[in-house]
Protein backbone atom coordinates (compact mmCIF):
# COMPACT_ATOMS: atom_id res chain seq x y z
CA UNK A 1 0.00 0.00 0.00
CA UNK A 2 1.61 3.45 -0.79
CA UNK A 3 1.81 5.77 1.11
CA UNK A 4 0.84 9.84 0.12
CA UNK A 5 3.91 11.72 0.64
CA UNK A 6 3.55 14.81 3.57
CA UNK A 7 2.28 18.22 2.18
CA UNK A 8 5.17 20.71 1.43
CA UNK A 9 5.14 23.49 4.01
CA UNK A 10 3.49 26.27 3.31
CA UNK A 11 5.80 28.78 1.58
CA UNK A 12 3.76 32.34 2.77
CA UNK A 13 5.29 33.22 5.85
CA UNK A 14 2.15 34.38 7.34
CA UNK A 15 0.77 31.07 7.55
CA UNK A 16 4.32 29.37 8.07
CA UNK A 17 4.99 28.95 12.39
CA UNK A 18 7.93 27.26 13.50
CA UNK A 19 5.64 25.64 16.38
CA UNK A 20 2.68 25.47 17.72
CA UNK A 21 2.56 28.16 20.37
CA UNK A 22 3.26 30.78 17.99
CA UNK A 23 0.39 29.64 16.11
CA UNK A 24 -1.59 29.96 19.64
CA UNK A 25 -0.05 32.72 20.32
CA UNK A 26 -0.82 34.42 16.67
CA UNK A 27 -4.60 33.37 16.87
CA UNK A 28 -5.17 35.12 20.09
CA UNK A 29 -3.81 38.20 18.89
CA UNK A 30 -6.67 38.86 17.02
CA UNK A 31 -9.03 38.71 19.62
CA UNK A 32 -9.48 41.35 22.29
CA UNK A 33 -10.76 39.91 25.76
CA UNK A 34 -12.90 41.83 28.13
CA UNK A 35 -13.82 40.31 31.31
CA UNK A 36 -17.08 41.23 33.50
CA UNK A 37 -17.24 39.44 37.51
CA UNK A 38 -21.18 39.07 38.11
CA UNK A 39 -22.27 41.45 41.01
CA UNK A 40 -25.81 40.88 42.66
CA UNK A 41 -28.96 41.84 39.83
CA UNK A 42 -26.45 41.39 36.70
CA UNK A 43 -27.97 39.81 33.85
CA UNK A 44 -27.45 38.63 30.56
CA UNK A 45 -28.40 41.80 28.97
CA UNK A 46 -26.97 44.13 31.56
CA UNK A 47 -23.46 42.34 30.97
CA UNK A 48 -23.44 42.63 27.09
CA UNK A 49 -24.13 46.41 27.84
CA UNK A 50 -21.17 47.28 30.22
CA UNK A 51 -19.14 45.29 27.75
CA UNK A 52 -20.08 47.23 25.29
CA UNK A 53 -21.71 44.77 23.07
CA UNK A 54 -25.05 44.50 20.89
CA UNK A 55 -27.74 43.54 23.37
CA UNK A 56 -29.23 41.40 20.43
CA UNK A 57 -26.65 38.81 21.49
CA UNK A 58 -28.81 37.42 23.56
CA UNK A 59 -31.79 36.51 21.14
CA UNK A 60 -29.21 35.03 19.23
CA UNK A 61 -28.39 32.48 22.16
CA UNK A 62 -31.74 31.99 22.88
CA UNK A 63 -32.20 30.75 19.70
CA UNK A 64 -29.50 28.51 19.55
CA UNK A 65 -28.07 28.10 22.93
CA UNK A 66 -31.08 28.76 25.62
CA UNK A 67 -29.85 26.47 28.59
CA UNK A 68 -27.02 28.80 28.36
CA UNK A 69 -29.90 32.15 28.34
CA UNK A 70 -31.17 30.62 32.02
CA UNK A 71 -31.47 33.15 34.95
CA UNK A 72 -30.37 30.68 37.60
CA UNK A 73 -27.04 29.76 35.49
CA UNK A 74 -25.49 33.37 36.55
CA UNK A 75 -24.83 33.57 40.33
CA UNK A 76 -22.77 36.48 42.14
CA UNK A 77 -18.63 36.04 41.77
CA UNK A 78 -19.16 34.65 38.20
CA UNK A 79 -16.77 35.44 35.37
CA UNK A 80 -17.56 36.01 31.93
CA UNK A 81 -14.67 36.36 29.51
CA UNK A 82 -15.49 37.37 26.22
CA UNK A 83 -13.40 37.33 23.05
CA UNK A 84 -14.07 40.16 20.58
CA UNK A 85 -12.63 40.12 16.78
CA UNK A 86 -10.20 43.11 16.69
CA UNK A 87 -11.13 43.95 13.18
CA UNK A 88 -14.90 43.52 12.88
CA UNK A 89 -15.79 43.87 16.37
CA UNK A 90 -17.85 40.54 16.52
CA UNK A 91 -17.99 39.12 19.82
CA UNK A 92 -16.33 35.29 18.58
CA UNK A 93 -16.55 33.42 21.79
CA UNK A 94 -17.70 33.78 25.67
CA UNK A 95 -16.77 31.67 28.28
CA UNK A 96 -19.18 31.74 31.40
CA UNK A 97 -17.12 30.30 34.58
CA UNK A 98 -18.64 30.06 37.65
CA UNK A 99 -17.24 30.19 41.21
CA UNK A 100 -16.64 26.70 41.22
CA UNK A 101 -14.90 26.56 38.13
CA UNK A 102 -17.32 24.99 36.03
CA UNK A 103 -17.70 26.39 33.05
CA UNK A 104 -20.13 27.16 29.45
CA UNK A 105 -18.81 28.07 26.13
CA UNK A 106 -20.19 29.75 23.46
CA UNK A 107 -17.99 30.19 20.17
CA UNK A 108 -19.59 31.68 16.76
CA UNK A 109 -19.16 30.18 13.64
CA UNK A 110 -20.13 32.19 10.93
CA UNK A 111 -23.62 33.56 12.00
CA UNK A 112 -24.24 30.28 14.10
CA UNK A 113 -23.39 30.05 17.80
CA UNK A 114 -23.08 26.38 19.52
CA UNK A 115 -22.67 25.79 22.72
CA UNK A 116 -21.26 23.27 24.93
CA UNK A 117 -19.92 22.29 28.80
CA UNK A 118 -16.76 23.86 29.39
CA UNK A 119 -15.80 21.26 31.89
CA UNK A 120 -16.84 18.81 34.67
CA UNK A 121 -16.55 21.82 37.29
CA UNK A 122 -15.26 21.22 40.82
CA UNK A 123 -15.23 18.42 42.86
CA UNK A 124 -15.38 17.35 46.55
CA UNK A 125 -12.39 15.93 47.99
CA UNK A 126 -12.56 14.29 52.11
CA UNK A 127 -9.47 14.93 54.09
CA UNK A 128 -8.28 14.20 57.40
CA UNK A 129 -5.77 15.86 59.67
CA UNK A 130 -4.18 15.15 63.00
CA UNK A 131 -1.47 16.03 65.34
CA UNK A 132 -0.46 17.25 68.59
CA UNK A 133 0.13 20.75 70.21
CA UNK A 134 3.47 21.91 70.13
CA UNK A 135 3.34 25.45 70.61
CA UNK A 136 0.20 27.50 69.62
CA UNK A 137 -3.37 25.82 67.90
CA UNK A 138 -2.78 27.89 64.23
CA UNK A 139 0.60 26.69 64.16
CA UNK A 140 0.31 22.93 64.96
CA UNK A 141 -2.68 22.90 62.85
CA UNK A 142 -0.98 24.29 60.01
CA UNK A 143 1.77 21.42 60.06
CA UNK A 144 -0.37 18.81 60.81
CA UNK A 145 -1.87 19.60 57.02
CA UNK A 146 -5.08 22.10 58.25
CA UNK A 147 -6.25 24.53 55.70
CA UNK A 148 -5.65 27.77 57.53
CA UNK A 149 -9.24 28.92 57.64
CA UNK A 150 -10.67 25.75 59.14
CA UNK A 151 -8.39 26.39 61.90
CA UNK A 152 -10.08 29.44 63.12
CA UNK A 153 -13.06 27.27 62.29
CA UNK A 154 -12.43 24.67 64.68
CA UNK A 155 -11.62 26.95 67.67
CA UNK A 156 -15.14 28.05 66.72
CA UNK A 157 -16.92 24.54 67.08
CA UNK A 158 -15.51 24.28 70.48
CA UNK A 159 -15.34 28.03 72.16
CA UNK A 160 -18.22 27.05 74.31
CA UNK A 161 -16.08 24.00 76.06
CA UNK A 162 -12.59 24.55 75.72
CA UNK A 163 -10.70 28.03 76.45
CA UNK A 164 -8.50 27.78 74.16
CA UNK A 165 -6.14 30.62 76.21
CA UNK A 166 -5.70 28.79 79.23
CA UNK A 167 -7.21 25.14 78.70
CA UNK A 168 -4.73 24.34 75.83
CA UNK A 169 -1.28 22.42 76.71
CA UNK A 170 1.43 21.28 74.82
CA UNK A 171 0.88 17.87 73.70
CA UNK A 172 -2.91 18.13 73.98
CA UNK A 173 -3.93 16.14 70.43
CA UNK A 174 -6.08 17.58 67.83
CA UNK A 175 -7.73 15.16 64.76
CA UNK A 176 -9.90 16.83 62.07
CA UNK A 177 -12.02 15.30 59.18
CA UNK A 178 -13.12 17.51 56.57
CA UNK A 179 -14.07 18.30 52.74
CA UNK A 180 -12.13 20.67 50.49
CA UNK A 181 -13.34 21.66 46.80
CA UNK A 182 -10.75 21.42 43.89
CA UNK A 183 -11.52 22.44 40.60
CA UNK A 184 -8.74 22.52 37.48
CA UNK A 185 -6.22 21.05 39.87
CA UNK A 186 -6.59 24.16 42.50
CA UNK A 187 -8.20 24.31 46.02
CA UNK A 188 -11.17 26.50 45.69
CA UNK A 189 -12.90 26.14 49.03
CA UNK A 190 -11.68 24.29 52.68
CA UNK A 191 -14.62 22.61 54.33
CA UNK A 192 -16.75 22.34 55.92
CA UNK A 193 -15.31 20.60 58.85
CA UNK A 194 -17.60 17.32 59.22
CA UNK A 195 -16.03 15.53 62.34
CA UNK A 196 -13.49 16.81 64.85
CA UNK A 197 -12.11 15.81 68.17
CA UNK A 198 -9.69 17.24 70.34
CA UNK A 199 -7.96 15.87 73.71
CA UNK A 200 -6.96 19.34 76.22
CA UNK A 201 -6.35 18.60 79.86
CA UNK A 202 -7.36 15.26 79.46
CA UNK A 203 -10.79 15.51 78.73
CA UNK A 204 -12.13 14.19 75.17
CA UNK A 205 -14.32 16.83 73.00
CA UNK A 206 -15.85 15.94 69.86
CA UNK A 207 -18.03 17.38 66.98
CA UNK A 208 -19.99 15.94 64.19
CA UNK A 209 -21.39 18.09 61.40
CA UNK A 210 -25.59 17.03 61.32
CA UNK A 211 -28.81 17.96 59.16
CA UNK A 212 -31.87 17.46 61.18
CA UNK A 213 -35.04 16.42 59.02
CA UNK A 214 -36.22 20.22 58.96
CA UNK A 215 -33.00 21.43 57.33
CA UNK A 216 -31.01 22.49 60.52
CA UNK A 217 -27.71 21.92 60.13
CA UNK A 218 -25.46 22.47 63.14
CA UNK A 219 -22.37 20.68 64.83
CA UNK A 220 -23.42 18.40 67.90
CA UNK A 221 -21.49 16.11 70.29
CA UNK A 222 -21.47 12.28 70.73
CA UNK A 223 -24.61 12.57 72.47
CA UNK A 224 -26.07 14.40 70.30
CA UNK A 225 -26.21 17.58 71.88
CA UNK A 226 -25.35 20.88 69.78
CA UNK A 227 -22.11 22.62 70.38
CA UNK A 228 -23.52 26.15 70.34
CA UNK A 229 -24.38 26.63 74.05
CA UNK A 230 -26.25 30.33 75.14
CA UNK A 231 -22.82 32.00 75.82
CA UNK A 232 -18.98 32.16 75.15
CA UNK A 233 -16.69 30.44 77.32
CA UNK A 234 -14.92 33.72 77.75
CA UNK A 235 -15.19 36.97 75.94
CA UNK A 236 -12.15 37.49 74.66
CA UNK A 237 -8.48 36.28 74.06
CA UNK A 238 -6.55 37.06 77.07
CA UNK A 239 -3.25 36.23 78.98
CA UNK A 240 -4.36 35.78 82.35
CA UNK A 241 -7.58 35.91 84.86
CA UNK A 242 -5.81 39.02 87.37
CA UNK A 243 -9.00 39.03 89.06
CA UNK A 244 -11.60 36.44 89.97
CA UNK A 245 -15.27 36.52 91.52
CA UNK A 246 -15.34 37.25 94.77
CA UNK A 247 -17.06 39.41 97.87
CA UNK A 248 -13.68 40.36 99.68
CA UNK A 249 -11.08 41.89 97.09
CA UNK A 250 -7.90 44.66 98.10
CA UNK A 251 -8.98 47.48 95.41
CA UNK A 252 -5.27 48.20 93.99
CA UNK A 253 -6.79 51.96 93.00
CA UNK A 254 -8.89 52.69 96.31
CA UNK A 255 -6.68 50.67 98.74
CA UNK A 256 -9.65 49.46 99.99
CA UNK A 257 -10.84 45.79 100.81
CA UNK A 258 -14.42 45.86 98.46
CA UNK A 259 -16.76 43.05 96.78
CA UNK A 260 -15.81 41.94 93.07
CA UNK A 261 -18.44 40.82 91.37
CA UNK A 262 -17.11 40.15 88.20
CA UNK A 263 -14.11 38.76 86.92
CA UNK A 264 -11.08 40.49 85.59
CA UNK A 265 -8.93 39.59 82.27
CA UNK A 266 -6.20 40.94 81.69
CA UNK A 267 -4.92 41.48 77.98
CA UNK A 268 -3.32 43.67 75.85
CA UNK A 269 -4.55 47.29 75.08
CA UNK A 270 -6.82 46.60 71.82
CA UNK A 271 -7.71 43.40 72.32
CA UNK A 272 -11.16 43.06 70.65
CA UNK A 273 -13.89 42.27 72.98
CA UNK A 274 -16.64 40.19 71.90
CA UNK A 275 -20.48 39.91 73.07
CA UNK A 276 -20.87 37.03 75.30
CA UNK A 277 -24.29 36.08 73.45
CA UNK A 278 -27.26 37.36 71.71
CA UNK A 279 -28.56 40.41 72.53
CA UNK A 280 -29.32 44.07 72.63
CA UNK A 281 -26.94 47.14 73.59
CA UNK A 282 -28.68 48.95 76.56
CA UNK A 283 -25.79 51.06 77.62
CA UNK A 284 -22.78 52.35 76.12
CA UNK A 285 -20.76 55.37 77.52
CA UNK A 286 -18.48 56.06 80.53
CA UNK A 287 -19.90 54.61 83.99
CA UNK A 288 -17.62 55.91 86.74
CA UNK A 289 -15.03 53.84 87.80
CA UNK A 290 -15.60 51.21 85.09
CA UNK A 291 -14.50 53.87 82.44
CA UNK A 292 -16.02 52.94 78.39
CA UNK A 293 -18.47 50.78 79.40
CA UNK A 294 -21.61 48.67 77.70
CA UNK A 295 -24.29 46.54 78.84
CA UNK A 296 -25.70 44.03 77.34
CA UNK A 297 -29.51 42.56 78.15
CA UNK A 298 -29.54 39.10 76.35
CA UNK A 299 -33.65 37.78 77.48
CA UNK A 300 -35.29 38.57 80.61
CA UNK A 301 -32.92 36.79 82.35
CA UNK A 302 -29.49 37.58 81.65
CA UNK A 303 -27.33 40.72 81.11
CA UNK A 304 -23.24 41.09 80.43
CA UNK A 305 -20.88 43.87 81.22
CA UNK A 306 -18.03 44.79 79.59
CA UNK A 307 -15.88 47.88 81.78
CA UNK A 308 -12.36 49.65 81.59
CA UNK A 309 -12.60 49.56 77.64
CA UNK A 310 -10.04 51.82 75.29
CA UNK A 311 -12.99 52.45 72.51
CA UNK A 312 -16.21 50.95 71.49
CA UNK A 313 -16.70 49.01 68.56
CA UNK A 314 -17.65 51.37 64.84
CA UNK A 315 -20.97 52.28 64.72
CA UNK A 316 -21.99 50.65 68.24
CA UNK A 317 -24.75 52.27 69.73
CA UNK A 318 -27.55 52.07 72.15
CA UNK A 319 -30.49 49.66 70.77
CA UNK A 320 -28.52 47.39 68.27
CA UNK A 321 -29.19 44.11 68.40
CA UNK A 322 -26.17 42.13 68.79
CA UNK A 323 -24.98 38.06 67.72
CA UNK A 324 -22.96 35.86 69.90
CA UNK A 325 -19.21 36.93 69.08
CA UNK A 326 -19.90 40.46 67.47
CA UNK A 327 -16.59 42.97 68.52
CA UNK A 328 -18.43 45.21 70.69
CA UNK A 329 -15.31 46.92 72.17
CA UNK A 330 -11.48 47.19 72.91
CA UNK A 331 -9.29 46.48 75.88
CA UNK A 332 -8.25 49.15 77.63
CA UNK A 333 -7.86 50.80 81.24
CA UNK A 334 -10.38 53.83 81.15
CA UNK A 335 -11.89 54.64 84.47
CA UNK A 336 -10.37 53.16 87.85
CA UNK A 337 -7.91 50.98 86.43
CA UNK A 338 -3.97 50.15 86.99
CA UNK A 339 -3.66 48.40 83.41
CA UNK A 340 -5.03 47.16 80.86
CA UNK A 341 -7.93 44.63 81.02
CA UNK A 342 -11.37 43.69 80.76
CA UNK A 343 -13.59 44.06 83.47
CA UNK A 344 -16.61 41.60 82.70
CA UNK A 345 -19.71 41.19 85.00
CA UNK A 346 -22.38 38.44 83.99
CA UNK A 347 -26.19 38.82 86.00
CA UNK A 348 -28.93 36.66 86.41
CA UNK A 349 -32.12 38.02 87.59
CA UNK A 350 -30.75 40.88 88.18
CA UNK A 351 -28.06 39.76 90.85
CA UNK A 352 -24.44 39.22 89.69
CA UNK A 353 -23.28 35.64 89.46
CA UNK A 354 -19.91 33.80 89.00
CA UNK A 355 -19.72 32.99 85.10
CA UNK A 356 -17.06 30.96 85.55
CA UNK A 357 -19.11 28.52 87.94
CA UNK A 358 -22.63 28.88 85.76
CA UNK A 359 -23.73 25.96 83.41
CA UNK A 360 -25.65 26.89 80.37
CA UNK A 361 -28.41 24.66 77.99
CA UNK A 362 -27.32 23.54 74.40
CA UNK A 363 -29.08 25.26 71.39
CA UNK A 364 -30.53 22.24 70.27
CA UNK A 365 -30.28 18.24 70.19
CA UNK A 366 -30.50 15.11 67.82
CA UNK A 367 -33.92 13.66 69.05
CA UNK A 368 -33.11 10.58 70.50
CA UNK A 369 -35.10 8.23 67.70
CA UNK A 370 -32.49 9.80 64.78
CA UNK A 371 -30.06 8.83 67.64
CA UNK A 372 -27.57 5.26 66.62
CA UNK A 373 -27.81 2.08 68.45
CA UNK A 374 -23.77 2.47 68.47
CA UNK A 375 -21.40 5.03 67.97
CA UNK A 376 -17.47 4.14 67.57
CA UNK A 377 -14.89 5.40 69.99
CA UNK A 378 -13.66 9.06 69.88
CA UNK A 379 -10.27 6.74 69.12
CA UNK A 380 -11.55 6.18 65.47
CA UNK A 381 -10.38 9.84 64.62
CA UNK A 382 -7.23 10.03 65.91
CA UNK A 383 -4.05 10.32 65.01
CA UNK A 384 -3.36 6.59 64.84
CA UNK A 385 -6.83 6.54 62.56
CA UNK A 386 -5.19 5.11 58.89
CA UNK A 387 -8.38 6.31 57.36
CA UNK A 388 -11.37 8.49 57.85
CA UNK A 389 -13.16 8.19 61.15
CA UNK A 390 -16.49 5.61 60.80
CA UNK A 391 -19.84 7.95 60.52
CA UNK A 392 -21.34 8.55 63.64
CA UNK A 393 -25.03 9.56 62.57
CA UNK A 394 -26.73 6.69 60.53
CA UNK A 395 -30.22 8.22 59.90
CA UNK A 396 -30.05 10.25 58.13
CA UNK A 397 -27.13 10.60 56.41
CA UNK A 398 -24.76 13.78 56.49
CA UNK A 399 -25.44 16.28 54.00
CA UNK A 400 -23.76 15.99 50.63
CA UNK A 401 -22.02 19.09 49.44
CA UNK A 402 -21.96 19.22 46.00
CA UNK A 403 -20.59 21.76 43.52
CA UNK A 404 -21.18 22.56 40.31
Amino acid sequence: MAVSPLPPPATDPGLYYDDIFALEQSYWERFEKRTHRVAKGDSLYKILQESGLPTGCVVEWQKTCPQFCRPDRIRPGDRFDIYIDKRSGTPMRVVHTGKDGGKALLVRTGETWTCRDGGAGSFVLQEWASGTITDTLYESCLRAGLPSSLIMELADLFAFDIDFTSDLRVGDTFSVYFEQTVSDGRLVKAGPILAAVMQVSGRTYQAYYYELPDGYRDYFDEKGQSLRKMFLKAPLSYRRISSTFTYRRFHPVLKIYRPHLGIDYAAPTGTPVSALGDGKVVFKGWKGGFGRYVEIKHNATYKTTYGHLSRFAKGLKVGDRVRQGDVIGYVGSSGLATGPHLDFRFYKNGKPVNFLKTTFPHARSVPKKLMPTSRPPASDIGPSCKGPPSPVWTSPPPPAHEAG
